[in-house]
């Protein structure tokens, strides 16, 4: 046994609500009720780090920490070996004459502690009696955490002097934490009962300490290696560790920030820790592991005996193997009938373990074993996988592309996408092997793989399915079938899109894909394709060679009648002139047609296409319920990709309309699902764009950095209107000159869609008026001039560009007057024009008839600041002010909500809310009252002025004097602060009666 004082604490990721558990526990032994908190969970998975952290923490606030460390030393017991580490440890650390005291009460500590031995005393002592006494009165001098770190190692006399402890909690200031591997407990360990009779207490709990999620591995990843780390170096690691923060870090060894994947090979110090425990095992134990390994999941104990038997090991042997294995904490039982490692990972080590060819035997006995098994429905897919898996590990290539297949549609049977698109890789990985270069099955193999390429992109597998594509065209003879050449060709300029690799050539490819199919006139691919090229051209401010092609898709794809060409044609033409009225029929027309599909793909691009013809007559609102019901759709189909392009395109609108719950809701379901580096990237500006506003500029930057990591040079993308979202970050980052140069260097990249060219200058606006303001401040009239130079360069360059800022195409758009009137105010902010507060008056009025709830507040708080400065009466400046605050509250909007307070401090405001008056029976002095003279109580309570009073009820101030002589009179107070004081004293004790 052993031990050693509290280090300094490493940096820890994720666990925030394990943390504020033990830091609860903690403070609650402060203030004198004792607790013990039994953290437990698998090897590796954190729970001295976690512990170690929270007691750092408490030494912070001056809370003193005993630290011991149980340690495995076999047969041999050390009594009390981690209480006296802990101890010892205190003492070494402990100041002098708090030391003194506490062996003053304990003066046979020497005893126990064999450092102290200058205060032994040479009477006889109970060492279990001398550690309780040791403890109580470390506590009893000050708050105290006792930790024993490893207790499933813990001798018999160590044990029981915990429990003595605990037992005798009453007032002390005394926290005891341990940590446990629950793993390697097992059946029949006496640890068990004694845990079982300490939970049993009241003030013992246990938290067991989970792996850890994708997020939280990759915090972890962040802090090993000094910055974020690439996306898909931590799906490799959550991929191979399973989230079990010791194995990630191991597997990080050598790994460098810029690296983007793990080597194929395990670190050695990584596979030695694994393998640790399996070469304890007996050879016959050894043996079924390895067994267990090739079957690759988890099994039946009935396939693993069969397996078993063609390795020389009989029913008997496999049963004691697999108790050894449960017991050493290698395996766990699933189930009554199915068992698996502990650790994955440790599968993929013992795999390792064969050499060249000795695992193909026990492949070919797992795949006969299956072979003679039948299931239906999810488990005939998974039996076809698995046969598939083993058909191939024992080289039997045809037989594995069969079973491939028929998983794949099986699969497909039963929507279960994301095994569809694995057993369709493996078959297209195959079918040349199998099938050879034989050009007579070229169309074979091709038709294969356009089915690859849908299944993947269907649940975001962006790079197989532009492998599948690629490898389809390369197939495909543009001669002899040029309607599947076109085709081909404009479904892989979509996954080079949407994988964010073609930009220049989107154009060039579409317009080839119509000329292989003009020949066919009457087909959906000639429709289909001129719709394509029409769409590229719109977004490439092409108009008329736009409406020109649409009009022709349409002519096309009424012809051939086919849902989906009339649904992608009336989608291009509703785009191709958005300024049309025709456009209203022209989309929802598309959208019908889509229905009738059942195409998650054409649904989503149709939802587009409907949903920019809303937001061109400023209808974000009316958006929003067709999103959520094809977000549901293609969660329900498994259509992921589309999905979360539905959760990025959503959550932005309802970010827009301020509904940051559901914003949050939507970004957290994107967030969720693995996909196409567009739609991802799209769902990442969402959840960065909420997390600025909600003051989390670390997750912020991450979901930035990791945007820009699937989509390079992300402010240059069109579609996903990046540019408002960076410039908002730096903003909120101080960097508002980097905010300006972006916004002035990307704008004409964006005038595709004018709408986001203007939010785009209005946000350089905003950014002008930060550094004008700055520049002011610092009297710096160079930096000043400059920046107001680059405001006029801006706003020349949206000038020149087609149309003009702002337009408005139709009355009911009330978003472009809304976001003109904001531009306007900042414009107005960074050239110091006065007064601004009407300007911010208007702005503030426009968003909110508009529904842009978030601006609404922020140009409130500004029309605000701006009536400060202008010496208005507080009451007029506690209008906006209190508008802006009530909506920061609501959504959590603290760096909004801190500006507030912090203005309305600077201005004395009180920002509190009067409490509209209940049907509850008022209390005995204010029963008499009417309820106009409860609303102006309400209104004195929160401390405002008769004049604020006058305005909130739409009355004279004379007429509020009346009202609360009325009160005075009623009431039998003499001032306004009594009769509120009184109100106050009755709320709270009718509050305390109730509780």
């Amino acid at each position: 046994m052993g031990g050693a004082g509290v280090l300094r604490s490493p940096r820890i990721a994720g666990r925030a609500e394990e943390r504020r558990m033990l830091g609860a526990a903690i403070r609650a032994a402060a203030e004198g009720r004792p607790c013990a908190v039994f953290v437990h969970g698998e090897a590796g998975v954190g729970k001295t780090r976690l512990v170690r952290v929270a007691a750092d923490e408490a030494a912070a606030r001056g809370v003193a920490v005993l630290w011991g460390r149980c340690v495995r030393f076999g047969a041999v017991d050390s009594p009390y070996g981690p209480l006296i580490s802990a101890l010892e440890g205190w003492a070494e650390s402990a100041d002098p004459r708090e030391l003194a005291d506490v062996l003053a009460d304990v003066p046979a500590a020497g005893g126990l502690v064999p450092s102290l031995n200058a205060y032994t005393s040479s009477s006889a002592i109970r060492l279990l009696s001398v550690v309780d006494a040791l403890v109580m009165a470390i506590a009893s001098h000050r708050p105290a955490v006792l930790v024993i770190d490893d207790v499933q190692w813990a001798d018999l006399a160590s044990r029981d002097a915990l429990s003595y402890l605990i037992a005798g909690f009453r007032s002390q200031q005394l926290a005891i934490l341990t940590t446990y591997r629950d793993e390697e407990l097992g059946t029949g360990d006496p640890i068990h009962s004694w845990l079982a009779d300490l939970r049993r207490m009241p003030s013992v709990t246990g938290l067991r300490l989970d792996r850890m999620t994708w997020d939280e591995t990759e915090q972890q990843l962040a802090l090993l290696l000094g910055d974020h780390p690439h996306h898909r170096l931590v799906d490799d690691v959550v991929l191979r560790s399973d989230g079990n923060p010791y194995l990630s870090e191991l597997l990080l060894e050598g790994i460098t920030v810029g690296d983007e994947e793990l080597p194929a090979d395990l670190p050695a110090e990584l596979r030695a820790a694994l393998l640790a425990a399996w070469h304890r095992l007996s050879a016959p134990g050894r043996e079924v592991m390895r067994a267990l390994a090739v079957a690759g999941r988890p099994t039946s104990i009935d396939n693993l005996r069969e397996v078993a038997a063609t390795r020389g090991i009989g029913p008997e042997a496999l049963t004691n193997a697999l108790v050894e294995a449960v017991d050493t904490g290698i395996s766990v039982a699933q189930g009554t009938d199915m068992c698996w490692f502990r650790h994955p990972l440790l599968a993929e080590v013992l795999y390792a373990t064969f050499v060249p060819g000795e695992a193909e035997s026990v492949h070919a006995a797992w795949a006969k074993t299956l072979e003679s098994r039948t299931a239906t429905g999810p488990d005939e897919v998974q039996r076809q996988g698995d046969l598939a898996l083993h058909y191939e590990g024992a080289h039997d290539l045809e037989s594995c592309l069969e079973a491939s297949l028929r998983a794949a549609d099986l699969a497909n049977g039963i929507v279960s996408r994301r095994e569809e698109a694995i057993h369709l890789r493996r078959a297209a990985r195959l079918w040349s092997t199998v099938h050879g270069p034989d050009s007579a099955g070229r169309a074979d193999e091709g038709d294969l793989l356009e089915r690859v390429a849908r299944a993947n992109e269907l649940v975001g597998e962006g790079e197989a399915s532009f492998a599948a594509w690629s490898r389809a065209l390369e197939l495909v003879d543009e001669r002899t079938d040029p309607l599947r050449a076109s085709r081909l060709r404009r479904r892989w300029a979509d996954s080079a899109w949407a994988t964010g690799r073609l930009s220049d050539e989107a154009i060039a490819e579409a317009t080839r894909a119509v000329e292989l199919s003009r020949p066919y006139p009457d087909s959906a691919e000639y429709a289909e394709a001129l719709a394509g090229l029409s769409w590229r051209q719109a977004w490439n401010n092409e108009a008329e060679p736009a409406r020109k092609h649409a009009e022709e898709a349409v002519l096309a794809a009424e012809r051939v009648g086919s849902s989906a060409a009339l649904s992608l044609a009336y989608a291009a033409r509703g785009c191709a002139d958005l300024r049309n009225e025709r456009s209203d029929a022209d989309t929802a027309t598309a959208l019908r047609s889509a229905w009738k599909t059942g195409d998650p793909d054409v649904l989503w691009r149709t939802l587009v296409a409907r949903r920019n013809y809303l937001l061109q007559r400023g209808g974000v609102a009316e958006c929003v319920e067709p999103a959520t019901e094809f977000l549901r759709f293609a969660l329900d189909v498994g259509a992921l990709s589309s999905a979360v392009f539905a959760a990025g395109v959503l959550a932005k609108d309802l970010l827009i309309l301020g509904r940051f719950a559901e914003s949050s809701d939507v970004t957290r379901q994107g967030l969720a699902l693995a996909c196409l580096p567009s739609p991802s990237a799209m769902v990442r500006l969402s959840a960065a764009s909420l997390s600025i506003r909600q003051g989390n500029l670390d997750v912020a930057g991450m979901h930035l950095q990791r945007a820009n990591e699937l989509i390079p040079a992300l402010e240059e993308r069109l579609g996903l209107v990046a540019p408002p979202v960076l410039a908002e970050y730096l903003l909120a980052t101080g960097h508002a000159e980097a905010a300006l140069d972006l916004l002035s260097r990307t704008l004409i990249t964006h005038i595709a869609d004018p709408r986001d060219a203007d939010e785009m200058l209005m946000w350089g606006a905003r950014a002008a008026a930060d550094l004008a303001e700055s520049a002011r401040d610092r009297r710096d009239g160079r930096s000043l001039r400059k920046t107001r130079a680059q405001l006029d360069d801006l706003v020349a360059l949206r000038a020149r560009l087609s149309p003009p800022p702002f337009e408005v195409i139709t009355s009911e758009d009330l978003i472009q007057p809304a976001m003109r009137a904001l531009f306007t105010a900042e414009v107005a902010r960074c050239t110091a024009k006065t007064p601004t507060s009407g300007a911010w008056e208007d702005a503030a009025r426009r968003c909110g008839v508009a529904g842009l709830r978030w601006e609404e507040a922020v140009a409130s708080w500004r029309w605000a600041q701006a009536l400060l400065a202008e010496r208005a009466a507080r009451a007029v400046v506690a209008v906006p002010l209190r508008s802006a605050h009530r909506f920061a509250v609501e959504v959590g909007a603290i760096p909004l909500r801190q500006q507030v307070e912090t203005l309305a401090g600077l201005g004395k405001i009180q920002l509190g809310e009067p409490s509209a008056p209940t049907d509850d029976e008022p209390a005995a002095p204010f029963r008499s009252l009417t309820k106009r003279e409860q609303e102006v109580l309400a209104h004195l309570v929160a401390n405002r002025t008769y004049a604020e009073i006058a305005q909130s009820l739409f009355i004279s101030e004379k007429t509020v004097s009346v009202h609360v002589s009325n009160l005075l009179h009623k009431t039998g107070t003499t001032s306004r602060r009594e009769v509120a004081a009184l109100a106050i004293r009755l709320r709270e004790s009718s509050t305390n009666a109730d509780d």
